[in-house]
């Protein structure tokens, strides 16, 4: 019990705790990750690596992948998707190695995700001994050990796309660790500590390159370099600008406030306008519409701030305890509100309790930079995914509040060393909540082997969320009665979703349920137009009109037949060379023979050839008919087809000047045709 009490002393430890506390943790973190080595590429590891031509160059793509402009990170995606991430690109080439097994590649891989995750405890390790030295080790080891085995990290680490989200990570704990932070103004000299600004901000600016999401943390650096720089100013005039703190703060608080109620151009929230400016964001505004995100169809900043407060509160949830854990929540499937729910009343109830509690931990003693990180790690975060400011896409993932939870943490350790709560007690239920965070993550870790464990441990968690019906179906379910019942499903609970009416629809066009395919094409067009849903709109309708067209022939409506056909031809939005297109202009001359139009049946085979002169089977199938016809005029015309093939078959021009026997014109044609072609040769 005496080295326990010391264990939460606050008090400077010895080297030898420290070293054996880091230890542990780094072990713990392998330990608890190391079945991932077995695990294979998942969703956009393959984007990202095993289709990334840029990628698979190594050591040869980096002039490539740093070049002004280049955006390689992904491959086979659309151009106004692309995006760049250099720095983490830079370690996927560097990693790969084109003479290693897919197997041997992963475990490659998996293991440079579990080092980089070893390597950011190590650092976070040190971040908590510069900032937080007032906490004991106990507490310290306590939040890390949470930290490394909060479920909610599953991703970043079993994924190996996630190792842009580690690399930005450790490239932000570490300017953090490079600032100058003193008690003093005078501890170290000012170019020392304009040495380590300078270091500071390279190493931000090398995370913006590993994630541009790491952004969202540069109020912290702007604010913890403005406390550097006030330290270092006299103690009068530290005093004097501090008596004047409401005359800059309250113009701050109008101005925040002015940004989340006034409306811009076109009566658009202007909470949302700043978002077209940023590079990740600014396809997004253009490129999706309500039909992939609900926020973007909410035209009231009232509506925007209610279900953004509940956002938050459900984000909270999942930091606290992720009853479910999915990769794929669509943005839109987050339960709508409004002012008429008592939701969003929560999430002010929720906020202000929060609120309050930073500020009392504020206005306790200890250095006032602690407090600044912990509540920034924790609040950036939230407020950055909570749709307030920025739009998200169709993704919803773990991962955005990866460092989020580090500062729930730590604040949640800051409380806990106000009270009187003994040694014991916080050993205990701290090894409780331990190990009910460590079973979740030994739970979910398996869904990351692959893409189908993945989709299918999301459809079973979340069997009432269009997005992940949507993907099973797509990616998983094989029996086609099956797939569409899940697509229905995903419909019945989101009637916009465009990405299900399509898939739906290609599943009918491949069943030649042709009708059915047009309605959702059509359902899909009206939320996100393309060439490709045009397209196969056309397709639908040509084979919708070419089935009654058949219908009508099998009735023998020849009149109606000729017409449908007709109209199909017309409508085809293949090329004249199309197999089904001269199949279709066969058939239409047949029917039209049949129903004794047969000049008519003659001019569509002449006009067939001259269109697409290559198919002789125009050529024959005119010959026939009008040899059935005893049509010798016709039968001439159209043996003529064969004449540069058959130059030199006497037999061919025997019976050609034998069917114009008698008439002396045609026989001039045939002369004239055989002249011609020796003429070219």
């Amino acid at each position: 019990m005496g080295t326990l009490q010391s264990f939460f002393k606050v008090e400077q430890p010895s080297p030898k705790q420290k070293g054996w506390s880091l230890v542990l943790l780094i072990l713990f973190a392998v330990i608890l990750y190391w079945p991932s080595l077995n695990y294979g590429f998942v969703l956009d590891d393959k984007k990202v690596i095993t289709e990334n031509a840029v990628t698979q160059g190594g050591e040869d793509s980096i002039n490539t992948i740093w070049a002004t402009g280049s955006k390689t990170f992904q491959a086979n995606v659309p151009e106004d998707a692309k995006i760049a991430r250099p720095l983490s690109q830079t370690y996927f080439a560097l990693c790969f190695d084109n003479n290693l097994t897919t197997e041997a590649l992963q475990k490659r891989y998996h293991r440079g995700q579990i080092a980089l995750y070893a390597l950011l405890v190590f650092l976070i390790f040190f971040l908590l001994d510069k900032y937080f030295s007032h906490l004991s080790l106990g507490l310290r080891c306590i939040v890390l050990a949470l930290f490394i085995a909060h479920p909610l990290h599953v991703e970043v680490v079993a994924n190996i796309k996630s190792a842009d989200e580690l690399l930005a990570s450790i490239l932000l704990i570490s300017s953090l660790i490079a600032l100058p932070y003193s008690t003093t103004s005078s501890t170290h000299h000012p170019a020392y500590r304009g040495c380590l600004i300078v270091l500071s901000l390279f190493l931000f600016v090398l995370g913006y390159k590993a994630k541009q999401n790491i952004l969202m943390f540069s109020p912290l650096l702007i604010a913890l370099l403005f406390l550097e720089i006030y330290k270092t100013l006299p103690k009068a005039i530290q005093k004097h600008g501090y008596s004047y703190r409401w005359h800059y703060g309250l113009p701050m608080v109008v101005v925040l406030l002015t940004i989340l109620f006034y409306k811009g151009p076109d009566n658009v929230p202007l909470v949302q306008i700043y978002a077209l400016d940023f590079e990740v964001y600014q396809t997004i505004q253009s490129t999706y519409s309500r039909a992939h995100n609900t926020f973007l169809g909410m035209a009231s900043t009232g509506e925007i701030v209610a279900n953004s407060l509940w956002t938050t509160c459900l984000s909270l949830a999942k930091m606290i305890w992720p009853r479910n854990l999915v990769h794929q929540y669509g943005a839109f499937q987050i339960p709508l509100t409004s002012w008429q729910s008592i939701k969003p009343f929560c999430g002010i109830g929720l906020g202000g309790i929060l609120l309050g509690g930073i500020y009392w931990l504020l206005r306790g003693p200890g250095q006032f930079q602690w407090a600044m990180i912990s509540a920034a790690l924790f609040t950036l975060p939230l407020i950055a995914y909570s749709h307030l400011f920025i739009p998200l896409p169709d993704t919803y993932a773990d991962r955005f509040f990866f460092l989020a939870v580090l500062g729930l943490l730590l604040l949640i350790a800051e409380a806990i060393s106000r009270t009187s709560l003994k040694p014991f007690w916080i050993t205990g239920l701290s090894a409780l909540w331990l190990m009910a965070y460590s079973g979740k993550v030994i739970q979910r870790m398996p869904a990351w082997e692959s893409d189908t464990s993945l989709i299918t441990a999301d459809w079973r968690q979340s069997p009432n969320n269009a997005s992940i019906l949507a993907r099973y179906a797509s990616h998983v379910e094989e029996d086609d009665d099956k797939k569409e019942n899940l697509y229905l499903k995903a419909l019945s609970i989101y009637p916009d979703f465009f990405g299900a009416h399509y898939d739906l629809a290609r599943l009918y066009f491949s069943q030649h349920r042709y009708a059915l395919a047009y309605k959702h094409f059509n359902q899909a067009s009206e939320r996100k137009a393309s060439d490709d849903i045009q397209y196969n709109l056309t397709l639908c309708r040509y084979h919708i009109v070419r089935n009654k067209s058949q219908s009508a022939y099998a009735s023998n409506q020849l009149d109606d037949a000729i017409q449908l056909l007709d109209s199909a031809r017309s409508i085809f939005p293949g090329d004249r060379v199309d197999p089904q297109y001269r199949e279709m202009t066969s058939n239409l001359a047949k029917i039209n023979f049949e129903h004794n139009a047969r000049d008519t049946a003659y001019e569509l085979l002449a006009k067939a050839l001259k269109q697409d002169s290559n198919h002789l089977v125009y050529a024959q199938e005119g010959l026939n008919m009008a040899g059935n016809a005893k049509n010798s005029s016709r039968a001439v015309e159209f043996g003529l087809y064969f004449a540069p093939s058959r130059l030199d078959d006497s037999t061919y021009w025997t019976d050609l000047e034998n069917l114009a026997q008698g008439n002396e014109m045609l026989l001039e044609q045939i002369k004239l045709r055989k002249s011609e072609i020796f003429s070219a040769r």
